[in-house]
């Protein structure tokens, strides 16, 4: 009786689990074109946030095999550089193994603590900035500067990231800002009274509502940077095989079959990446600013992600809470 019960319970997970990567995964998309101009990104200089692993380490592999000068923006120095290294490493095994297109002109890989005063003085230019890093449904528990950690993390930091580098970035245009989202900002919603969630405390409504923050920021932006050839665009790079859901816990019965649906149907952090590398590189997305893309094009996005007045406002709200207006 235990095992015919387990196994119905497999078989509708699985039925379920099919079905959640039918729908949000989307079709595979295939690698970009390396063979195209290995050189596309040449004399460009690249900032990653989150670059040690998953989509932020497959958009910094792919930006380097196009000639791009690629910065890994860090907290955690030394995990930064074993990244690194390795990632020379496989960069450098490929070129040896013989002719590949995309892999010959390979541009240099730096690592940098996010010191924005260091970063300021140091670089003179930045072409391209990929707010990638991110944390997925942890528990409740905060930054060091007291926000919720996935608010914090996924909106606030970028939010003032981007702020301090706007300066370097207009002085370096024709720039782009790329911003990371994804599609479960559709659940979310932005509760002024509570952007904190120190009245309650769902993980996963506040991971979606830290995703919406990011949309409304980009769409903001976009407004502001008009006539300066910044442009800032936003995507989802669907469900990826990566450490993010790290925090999400599989009963162990399930795990077998979880792992089985998500190399079958899950995006690998290459094919993941391929937005985040479009929008970085690409000549089609020139002058394309506020925008919203998934499997490299434009998609629509729901009213709530739109509201020019919500968005304003949280612009407003989010300089006063990273301390950029007193």
């Amino acid at each position: 009786m235990a095992v015919a019960t387990a196994a119905a319970v497999l078989a509708a997970l699985g039925g379920a689990l099919w079905l959640a990567a039918r729908r949000f995964v989307g079709p595979r998309v295939q690698r970009l074109r390396r063979g195209g101009d290995p050189g596309l990104m040449h004399g460009k200089t690249v900032l990653i946030t989150g670059a040690n692993s998953g989509l932020g380490r497959a958009t910094a592999a792919e930006l380097l095999r196009l000639g791009a000068r690629v910065i890994m923006g860090c907290r955690d120095r030394a995990r930064a550089e074993e990244a690194a290294g390795q990632l020379r490493r496989e960069l450098r095994q490929a070129a040896e193994c013989g002719p590949e297109p995309g892999v010959s002109g390979v541009g240099e890989l730096i690592v940098r603590e996010l010191d924005l005063a260091s970063l300021r003085s140091e670089e003179p230019r930045l072409d391209v900035l990929i707010n990638n890093a991110g944390i997925f449904q942890c528990p409740y528990m905060k930054t060091e500067d007291g926000f919720e950690m996935q608010f914090g993390v996924n909106h606030l930091g970028h939010f003032l990231l981007t702020n301090l580098l706007l300066g370097l970035l207009k002085s370096s245009a024709p720039s782009r800002i790329v911003v990371v989202s994804s599609k479960l900002y559709k659940y979310g919603d932005i509760n002024f009274d509570d952007l904190n969630s120190e009245q309650s405390y769902n993980k996963s409504f506040c991971y979606s509502r830290s995703k919406l923050a990011n949309i409304l920021f980009t769409r903001e932006l976009a407004r502001r940077l008009e006539g300066t050839n910044v442009t800032v665009n936003v995507l989802h790079p669907g469900i990826v095989r990566t450490n993010l859901g790290r925090h999400i816990h599989i009963p162990l019965l399930v795990k077998p079959l979880f792992n089985l649906v998500s190399w079958a149907f899950f995006k690998t952090p290459v094919e993941g990446a391929q937005t985040s590398i479009y929008l970085a590189s690409s000549p089609e997305v020139e002058g394309v600013s506020g925008r919203y893309f998934g499997d490299c094009k434009e998609e629509e996005l729901l009213p709530k992600a739109m509201d020019e007045s919500v968005a304003r406002k949280l612009w407003d709200i989010s300089e006063v809470m990273v301390g950029l207006l007193k």
